[in-house]
Order: C-alpha cells, then sequence, then structure tokens
C-alpha cells in the first residue's frame, strides 16, 4: 500500500493547518506515469515560457499554490479520472498539543498515521512518501515508533500493525505527492470561506470537485467535518 503524504504548514496561524495523505492502489505505478506524461506534455507549452511560475513548473513539477490556470486546469482534470483515497486531519491551532508549527504537525502525522496503521493492519507494509521539507527529518525518524504507540492506545491493546516505510522524497522525483498537494489546497480555501455551501462561491465548486476522494476529514475543533460514509454532498 502507498501513500502520499503533505502538510500546509507555513508559518501562518489565520490558515488552517492540515496533514493529509493519498492513498493508491495496485496502479500507482500507472497514476505516477500519467502525471510525468502530463508535465511533459504542459512543460512543451510554448506560450508559457519565459512565465516565472511556469518555469518553477517544469523545474519541479506540480504545485497548486505557484501552478499557472493553464496548468492546474489540465491537472485537475486528470484528478478527475483516476481512483484515489484521501485523508486528513486539520487544526484552527487550538486544540491540538504543542505551540510550535513544527510540534503540531508532528502530531498530527502521529494521528493520521496511527489510523491508516489501524485501518490498513492486515496488510505487510505501508510505503509512505512524505514531500521534502525543512525541519521533517528529525520529525520522520521519530514517526515509526510514535505511531506504533499512539496506534496501541487507540486501540486499547497490542494489536498487529503492518510495518512503517517512511521515504522524504522530491516533488519531481514522485510526482504523485502533488495530489493530495491539490486536495488540501482545496480544502484549506474552502474552510476560510467558512465551509460555504453557496454554489456561486468558486470554493464551494472546488471542494465538490474532491469531497468524492475524500475517505476522511476530520477536524481536532469541530470533530468529522466529512467522509466517504457521510459526505456533505
Amino acid at each position: 500500500m502507498k501513500l502520499f503524504m503533505d502538510e500546509s504548514g507555513n508559518g501562518n496561524v489565520s490558515q488552517p493547518l492540515i496533514v493529509g495523505a493519498v492513498e493508491l492502489g495496485e496502479d500507482a505505478g500507472d497514476v505516477e506515469q500519467k502525471i510525468r506524461d502530463l508535465h511533459r506534455s504542459q512543460s512543451a507549452r510554448s506560450s508559457l515560457a519565459g512565465l516565472p511560475s511556469f518555469e518553477e513548473f517544469r523545474e519541479n513539477g506540480f504545485h497548486s499554490s505557484t501552478d499557472p490556470r493553464e496548468v492546474s486546469g489540465p491537472f485537475l482534470d486528470f484528478m478527475r479520472t483516476i481512483f484515489f483515497r484521501a485523508y486528513m486531519v486539520v487544526t484552527e491551532q487550538t486544540r491540538v498539543p504543542g505551540k510550535m508549527e513544527a510540534e503540531l504537525i508532528e502530531f498530527m502525522y502521529v494521528k493520521l498515521l496511527s489510523d491508516l496503521s489501524i485501518r490498513h493492519r492486515h496488510e505487510s507494509e505501508l510505503l509512505c512518501y512524505i514531500e521534502q521539507s525543512e525541519g521533517m527529518e528529525s520529525i520522520i525518524r521519530r514517526l515509526p515508533d510514535s505511531v506504533v504507540r499512539q496506534a496501541f492506545k487507540t486501540t486499547g491493546k497490542t494489536v498487529p500493525l503492518p510495518q512503517l516505510t517512511i521515504t522524504m522524497v522530491a516533488k519531481r522525483d514522485h510526482m504523485s505527492t502533488a495530489i493530495i498537494d491539490y486536495v488540501m489546497a482545496a480544502v484549506s480555501r474552502w474552510l476560510q470561506a467558512g465551509c460555504t455551501t453557496n454554489s456561486k462561491d468558486w470554493a464551494c465548486r472546488a471542494f465538490r470537485d474532491i469531497e468524492p476522494f475524500i475517505s476522511m476529514l476530520y477536524s481536532f475543533e469541530r470533530g468529522r467535518i466529512s467522509s466517504r460514509k457521510d459526505p456533505l454532498h
């Protein structure tokens, strides 16, 4: 089982902090190749040559916060054609332990990965790819033991768990990480728009587009917001 993970930390306490994972099935290799093919075809667009955000896309791959719309549109269209499950935990930074953003992020990774380990306890291994970012190396070293302890605490007993193999990767090397990046961006905009249900609002429409792929969106302040069994729409 492959998980591609990312977090939205940027030091801005006015924005929701999200840690998310995308689960790809047996076709993970095919999905990765299709994203690379899309990157190659979009990189060839001569009309965007010289645009700083486009040149960054050419160099590093898809990224929701910087991709020009001519690039983000085709990627969102592509996402609608594949199968994946997204899992996210979010906080408004009022009900999670830790004062520093890095502490919050580590707590959230432990929570999400322990839940996913329990969910996939019959798997032999969880291959987890986390997008490279400053300060993540020390967190990653602690995660395997912390996740096991949290899973046992959650279940109240010692249970078989899959081996957790975590690798920090560059977006260019594992372009599938862009999927969770785009999903979290849509969720973040929707949360900042007050969880609008007005279809006239772009944030609402963007959230509705990705909600069918959300298996779990959990807020530490509000509880479960949306899930595959209990979607909002």
